[in-house]
């Protein structure tokens, strides 16, 4: 047996390579001020400042500084000894600089030191064949006041006029917890950086400590806040934004919530420090301690979920809706009052002579099989009316009005959040008042996947309109699909007659 020993050293072609891992420009300018805040000097305001042209991109800071030998590490590929800090994984300073340029230099000045270092990496000079995994450091003479680190990155491989304003709002969202401690100062193109500020419904703001006592978590803290957008977004810029150690992670991630636009005003924020990121932190490693986060946060969520599909549905009740739904409410109570029909349930029905009467006094007469029909014996329909749950705030509407066995009702409709798991509808009819008011549901799953809610609460109005008059007449169950179906055509025809 023999045993050799062969040089593995990785191909030269593998530092720009390092530049091919995705990252957006925003990102990877993140990866720079992630050094500069691991930079920072305990008890000093950290001031970072990025300029941009389509020449180059500057990132500069008063951290702390390197001196030679942090510099070179800093190179050295996958080298780190920042253990629990951001840039943990080495790869960041290589990875970001290459793929935003051909060409990076570093100048630095450690805190408390009298030398300045600097390195030049240029992907072309390094690809020549005549470099191998070695870097040239210059030193110099320096103020010893001064401690500073200057990442310049030039030949850039993309640029736009906008660059400047979009990355500012990125890392308003990315370094927020640092910004609103009084940790840090960013600057780009002499912009300050502030913190991301949302519009919240009043009162929808709720922050949240889960602390684990169990299970592959346990000792572990998830903390953070969230709250309901007085506007959904319909463009996908709803849930969280992570955190691990104060930096950003994910963006509008839907962990724990999922993705649909009735919970499309979800916003907060979410501190997860215990999660493993992926190396270039775009996302953190979905393995089992994530998951079980994840399960965590869904408890925390339910509520939260619910108040966002309420407040879901009523954003389709606009003042458009209202008025048409009005227009449609006229129409159905023509149609109950004008429709031959419907006599044998609007008119009361003298046993004696067969003729219909009303409060305003004899009509007509009834045929035969409607008269038979009307005298069938039924069951009663038996609806829920818990006042308990139903809206406090009437419509101020004007209400309708409709005939049921010749005596007068108002009847009214309103939107009103009834719970996920109540009927789609529900009605209040009351024989005294004379009054019914009906309500569509929209917590009901169908309503709040309606593109229609116009028709869905003609629907409902129709439909509870038919129980009261089958219930009132003493009619078999079967005959409220019929007398709903007339109603809708009746009323059909004479809005199409109106538009």
């Amino acid at each position: 047996m023999s045993l050799e020993t062969f040089d593995i050293t990785p191909d030269i072609t593998l530092m720009p390579k390092l530049g091919n891992s995705g990252y957006s420009l925003p990102q990877a300018i993140a990866e720079l001020v992630d050094n500069s805040v691991d930079a920072r000097i305990d008890g000093k305001l950290l001031e970072v400042n990025i300029l941009i042209d389509k020449n180059s991109i500057i990132v500069s800071d008063n951290g702390k500084g390197m001196n030679k030998k942090s510099l070179v590490n800093a190179l050295t590929l996958a080298h780190s000894e920042k253990k629990g800090q951001l840039g943990e994984f080495g790869l960041g300073l290589k990875t970001s600089c290459n793929s935003m340029g051909e060409s990076f230099e570093i100048i630095t000045t450690p805190n408390k030191d009298s030398q300045q270092y600097k390195v030049v990496f240029d992907q072309k000079e390094w690809l020549n064949g005549k470099r191998k995994w070695e870097i040239d450091v210059e030193s110099t003479k320096s103020d010893s006041d001064q401690h500073f680190t200057i990442v310049k990155i030039t030949k850039l491989f993309r640029h736009w006029p906008q660059l400047p304003e979009v990355l500012k709002k990125d890392l308003e969202r990315r370094f927020t917890p640092f910004i609103n401690r009084g940790l840090v100062n960013i600057k780009v193109n002499h912009k300050k950086c502030k913190p991301t500020e949302h519009e919240l419904i009043d009162g929808s703001k709720k922050d949240f400590k889960i602390e684990i006592n169990e299970g592959v978590l346990k000792g572990q803290t998830i903390s953070g806040w969230y709250g309901l957008l007085k506007e959904g977004s319909n463009k996908g810029l709803y849930g969280f934004h992570t955190y691990r150690r104060g930096r950003m992670i994910t963006t509008y991630d839907k962990i724990a919530i999922g993705e649909h636009p009735t919970i499309s005003r979800i916003i907060g924020e979410i501190n997860l420090d215990f999660l493993k990121p992926t190396h270039n932190k775009r996302e953190f490693v979905k393995d089992e301690e994530y998951y079980a986060a994840e399960n965590y946060l869904k408890d925390e969520f339910k509520e939260l979920l619910k108040e966002a599909r309420r407040a879901s549905g009523q954003d389709k009740i606009t003042k458009n809706v209202i008025n048409e739904l009005e227009v449609w409410q006229d129409k159905i109570s023509q149609a109950i009052m004008e429709s031959p029909e419907l006599k044998s349930y609007t008119a009361q029905i003298d046993s004696k002579t067969g003729m219909t009467k009303d409060e305003d006094g004899i009509e007509e007469e009834v045929s035969s099989e409607r008269r038979d029909s009307g005298s069938k014996s039924g069951t009663a329909i038996s609806k829920d009316t818990d006042i308990e749950r139903m809206p406090k705030k009437k419509n101020e509407n004007r209400k309708k009005v409709i005939k049921i066995k010749g005596k007068k009702f108002e009847f009214d409709h309103e939107f009103a959040s009834l719970g996920a798991d109540s009927s789609w509808k529900d009605y209040e009819f009351n024989k005294e008042k004379r009054s019914l008011m009906i309500y569509t549901n929209t917590d009901f799953p169908a309503y709040v996947v309606t593109k229609d809610p116009i028709f869905y609460a003609v629907l409902h109005i129709a439909e509870s309109i038919s129980e009261v008059m089958v219930n009132e007449v003493g009619e078999e169950i079967g005959n409220i699909q019929e007398i709903k179906e007339s109603i809708l055509k009746i009323a059909s025809n004479l809005k199409s007659q109106l538009d």
